[in-house]
């Protein structure tokens, strides 16, 4: 019997093969389709928890699609794609029910009418689940933390196929895993999370021509090491790499508060004779997620990122020289600390708190650039890297044990490897940063 006819019978209805729609979705991701031998589509727990027993029993890996621009394509194995657990409930005290397939547009549209917001990522095309198993480093992060800090239960099908409620209660070793270890325990189904008010926001953009800078650099350093933590604020430095896209330093800022207020603390910045455009008004914090792009760009990205402790003067001045490297590079800042910096290193797999930012760089080479000639360019990019620990995962697009270790220091991984052991002894799910169990 083929692995498609085997997982038919005992998913019966959910299952799709080559040649269907519901199979061309599931294997399609950001990054484009793949090629597995099916696709399951549940739409309950227990489906999942079926097709979960189905897989391990044909013995095929496991791919699971939340519905995000993050993912890999599958080219073996089942999919179990998560597109119609997209429901999104606001309960009593803020708590929101949010299904891993939903989209944090959704999410964003769905509490906006009682005026809540959750920490997510920058677009509105971002899938809820991988998103909030890997961490979640946007709006808010300075005035409510990560998307992990704000999650208080998760619905997990485990590979045994049982549906468990998870939380600090009822399974607090596994809880702590799951905020901040990825998809490598389990199939999050559904998340309840801590949403809070975000009425009176205030943000915008402002724009910077290329003349100075790391005079721009040094402004918004001193600005988000001073600021409160309402203020939030990412600064992006863009290559003129694409007919259309402006090059230079580019701020996307968020307050809650007046635009006085944000416009006072942002004056180091303002009175800058590069400054280009400002454009500074109240918004919705719905209308601060944006759309990602339609794919993949068409190029080699080369560089990497970490968490800078110290936003020191020798950093910015390794930022400027990285930025001069011959190809188009750019390069972006994340404000953190605040919220950010106040939940303890060991809460949540994401060690490091200290951080005062999120740094990422990039050289854009064409996508048949030589090894060697991304090899020659990484060299270039180190200089600045070496002053940041560890690594995001949800922006790291290299793998293997060695960029595990990385991400998450020694003490971190040697205790996600024991949660692993415990829940998955037989090593079923195996997502892009994959996390073995102790043997």
């Amino acid at each position: 019997m083929s692995i498609l006819s085997d997982l038919s019978e005992r998913v019966p209805g959910r299952t799709f093969g080559p040649g269907s729609t519901e199979y061309d979705d599931g294997r399609t991701v950001f990054y484009g389709p793949g090629d597995p031998d099916a696709v399951i589509r549940p739409t309950t727990p227990d489906e999942v928890a079926a097709a979960v027993r189905a897989a391990v029993a044909a013995k095929v890996p496991i791919s699971v699609r939340s519905g995000g621009h993050g993912s890999l394509p599958a080219t073996e194995g089942v999919v179990i794609d998560l597109t119609e657990f997209d429901g999104v409930e606001v309960g009593d005290a803020g708590l929101v029910t949010v299904g891993a397939g939903a989209h944090w547009g959704d999410v964003a549209a769905a509490i906006a009418p009682h005026g809540l917001g959750i920490t997510s990522g920058d677009t509105l095309d971002v899938g809820v689940g991988g998103l909030a198993l890997g961490g979640g480093i946007g709006w808010l992060v300075r005035t409510h933390g990560l998307t992990v800090d704000l999650v208080r239960e998760v619905e997990l099908v485990t590979a045994a196929g049982e549906v468990r409620t998870v939380s600090a209660e009822s399974h607090p070793d596994l809880f702590w895993a799951l905020r901040g270890g990825g998809g490598n325990f389990g199939i999050a189904t559904r998340f309840t999370l801590q949403a809070t008010p975000v009425d009176g926001l205030v943000g915008g953009h402002v724009h910077f021509d290329q003349s100075d800078i790391g005079a721009v650099l040094r402004a918004w350093r001193d600005i988000t090491v001073a600021s409160p933590d309402e203020l939030n604020s990412t600064l992006v430095v863009m290559p003129p790499f694409a007919p259309g896209v402006p090059a230079g330093p580019q701020l996307a800022v968020a307050l809650r508060g007046t635009e006085e207020e944000l416009r006072r603390l942002l004056e180091p910045l303002l009175s800058l004779p590069s400054v280009t455009e400002v454009e500074l008004a109240p918004v919705a914090y719905g209308d601060l997620l944006e759309a990602a792009p339609p794919g993949r760009p068409p190029f080699r990205f080369v560089g990497g990122n970490g968490f800078a402790p110290e936003l020191s003067d020798e950093f910015l001045a390794a930022c400027e020289r990285a930025l001069a490297t011959p190809a188009p590079t750019m390069l972006m800042l994340r404000a953190l600390g605040g919220a950010f910096s106040r939940v303890a290193p060991d809460a949540t797999p994401i060690a490091y708190r200290d951080a005062e930012a999120l740094f990422i760089v990039n050289t854009l080479l064409p996508l048949d650039a030589a090894d060697e000639e991304a090899a020659a360019v990484q060299v270039g990019l180190d200089e600045a890297l070496g002053f940041t620990s560890g690594r995001y995962a949800n922006f790291t697009q290299e793998f293997g044990d060695d960029v595990l270790a990385t991400i998450y220091p020694p003490a971190t991984l040697d205790r996600l490897r024991r949660v692993k052991a415990e829940v998955d002894p037989g090593d079923v799910f195996r997502p892009a940063h994959h996390i073995a169990p102790t043997r």
